[in-house]
């Protein structure tokens, strides 16, 4: 599926740029972007741009996002010359039954295209929702509830159980994530696991009071949030206080993955998917950066007989660490 997205100035741009920070490869967004200061000759490059685009795409199920935005006095008064060619003799109906006198020129291509879907109102949240791997349908629906904040009833549907395994201890996955919970952890991560608790073991947040309440702030409704000393977390995970919940573990030092496996924690896979960059650390791969200190962590963490593996987003490939220091 393609999806054409545009807006007045470069915000179409800029919603697709924001998702890609969050969700990962969005080639299947193609933005137009239109700004006053265009020439007639530009938009006219821009339209044979766009219409290249759709020749390539027009056989591939092909929807659009269009917005529709409100016109100022002067867009009005431009129009005014309409008014004496469209009488109330005139057919504005589509050939689906569409009343076009409430809808912009858009809706005319979605006439003659049936492969064509219109989607009105561009969002940030809606692409992240459907790179996310949401139907368009459920995504609009979600978006709706977002900003209308209303519950929209759904139907019933048969969850596919995720791929991940879940231990015996409730953890569905052990991430390394320097910014804890954000946006890709938040949206992407915690859907794509059906996480049902987050649990961020960290001495020094517990100590940060500003911290903590970013933390609450951020964890998504209805997921549960554990916010714990890194030994206090270990001991509950090794005693089963949490199995039969689906536990995404955070942390964000190498030296707490180490910590938590040499105490005893149970866990076949450890992935680290974000270290930015800062002085005396090396590129690993894209977001993630060590020094030799946390490189040793990796190691000894691996000598335990636990995986570690380097995934941003649940859309990367799932790679060995190692594999990038090759």
């Amino acid at each position: 599926m393609y999806y054409i997205i545009t807006a007045h100035g470069k915000y179409a741009e800029g919603c697709k740029s924001s998702c890609e920070m969050i969700t990962g490869d969005t080639s299947a967004f193609v933005p137009v972007t239109f700004t006053e200061e265009m020439t007639k000759e530009e938009l006219l490059k821009e339209k044979e741009g766009l219409e290249a685009e759709y020749k390539k795409f027009q056989q591939r199920g092909l929807k659009l996002d269009m917005s529709r935005g409100k016109p100022s006095q002067e867009q009005l008064d431009l129009s005014m010359g309409m008014m004496d060619v469209l009488t109330s003799g005139v057919d504005l109906t589509c050939d689906d039954g569409t009343d076009c006198r409430n809808y912009n020129a858009a809706m005319r291509i979605v006439s003659e295209h049936k492969n064509i879907q219109l989607v009105a109102g561009l969002s940030q949240q809606l692409l992240v929702l459907i790179n996310s791997g949401e139907e368009l349908a459920d995504a609009i629906e979600q978006v709706g509830e977002i900003y209308g904040n209303t519950k929209v009833a759904k139907e019933n549907k048969t969850v596919q159980a995720p791929k991940e395994p879940v231990e015996k201890n409730g953890i569905v996955n052990f991430r390394l994530d320097e910014r804890l919970i954000h946006g890709q952890v938040a949206t992407f991560w915690t859907r794509t696991l059906q996480a049902d608790r987050i649990i961020v073991a960290d001495d020094d947040v517990l100590k940060d009071e500003i911290g903590v309440s970013a933390l609450k702030a951020a964890v998504p409704s209805g997921v549960h949030l554990s916010i714990l000393s890194v030994d206090n977390a270990a001991a509950r995970l090794n005693a089963g206080i949490y199995s039969g919940q689906r536990v995404f573990l955070i942390v964000n030092k190498t030296k707490t993955i180490r910590r938590m496996v040499e105490s005893g924690l149970k866990v076949k896979e450890v992935n680290i998917g974000n270290m930015g960059e800062k002085e005396g650390r090396q590129r690993i791969k894209k977001s993630v950066y060590c020094t030799s200190e946390e490189l040793a962590d990796v190691e000894a963490v691996e000598k335990a007989g636990v995986t570690v593996f380097a995934q941003m987003v649940p859309n990367d490939e799932k790679k060995t660490f190692r594999s990038y220091l090759h």
